[in-house]
């Protein structure tokens, strides 16, 4: 029995995995072209459409802006985007029509957060037309506020390097990873917080089916007692994250995005 397309695009949204091997087969020009076309349907606040989208098709931009986001390893990716938060083309729009508009000031904190919702939306949408199309892709967040993005792409004032979403054929066929229990974040009526026994569980899930493909010493060479509660507690280490934050505030800054003043 034909499955219906509803069916089939549930059945590509949940099987949606991320891959880091790809082979260098080339993507035709015009599924690109579809891919960032079904992009542009995303939801967009108020239709300010407060993004943009930058290919990064020459080999020599593609490597570099791979090497600075610490994914040198996948110079086979054929396809390239780094995904932007962008209000300064709305900003020029704005300076055109001679209007008294917030965003020739340090505010404008709600469209600023909103362009960052309507860039990751867009994102979403591009990553689910190019399963629909037959490809793989992963979301790169090291690109997030990344200064040397910003200038080898010589992104200028009101733009926001976000992430970079790459799109190719496999070269690898992991499962599924796991996520949350949906009753751990579907909240009724009101926010509930998870108990200790919810929080135990939960790891005890991500460790054994993180484990079982061995997830953290494929992708980053980490030994076998390396658990899903030693990746978080490293990704949200302090002192770490507190030099991240020294590194990237003078680019929100410089791009017109700090929400303090």
């Amino acid at each position: 029995m034909q499955k219906k397309p509803t069916q089939k695009l549930l059945e590509t949204i949940f099987k949606r995995k991320s891959i880091r091997k790809f082979r260098s087969k080339v993507v035709p020009e015009e599924h690109i072209q579809r891919i960032v076309e079904a992009g542009q349907r995303a939801p967009s606040a108020c239709n300010l459409q407060t993004y943009s989208i930058i290919w990064a098709k020459d080999e020599k931009v593609k490597e570099k802006i791979l090497d600075v986001c610490g994914a040198s390893g996948m110079k086979n990716v054929p396809v390239v985007f780094v995904i932007c938060a962008d209000f300064r083309r709305l900003r020029k729009t704005l300076d055109y029509l001679n209007a008294d508009h917030c965003l020739n000031q340090k505010g404008g904190y709600a469209i600023k957060l909103m362009s960052i919702i309507d860039a990751s939306l867009v994102a979403e949408n591009m990553t689910v037309a190019a399963e629909c199309l037959g490809y793989c892709s992963v979301f790169l967040g090291a690109a997030l506020a990344n200064k040397e993005v910003v200038n080898i792409l010589k992104l200028p004032e009101g733009v926001l390097p976000l992430t970079l979403l790459c799109i190719g054929y496999p070269d690898e066929q992991p499962p599924t990873r796991p996520r949350l229990p949906t009753s751990t974040i579907l909240h009724i009526n009101g926010y509930r917080d998870p108990s200790k026994e919810e929080i135990k569980k939960f790891l005890d899930y991500m460790d054994g089916a993180l484990e079982k493909e061995g997830y953290y010493q494929k992708y980053s060479n980490q030994k076998p007692s390396f658990r899903y509660s030693n990746h978080i507690q490293r990704k949200t280490a302090r002192k770490p994250m507190q030099k991240l934050d020294d590194e990237i505030k003078p680019i929100l800054e410089k791009q017109a995005f700090c929400l303090t003043s």
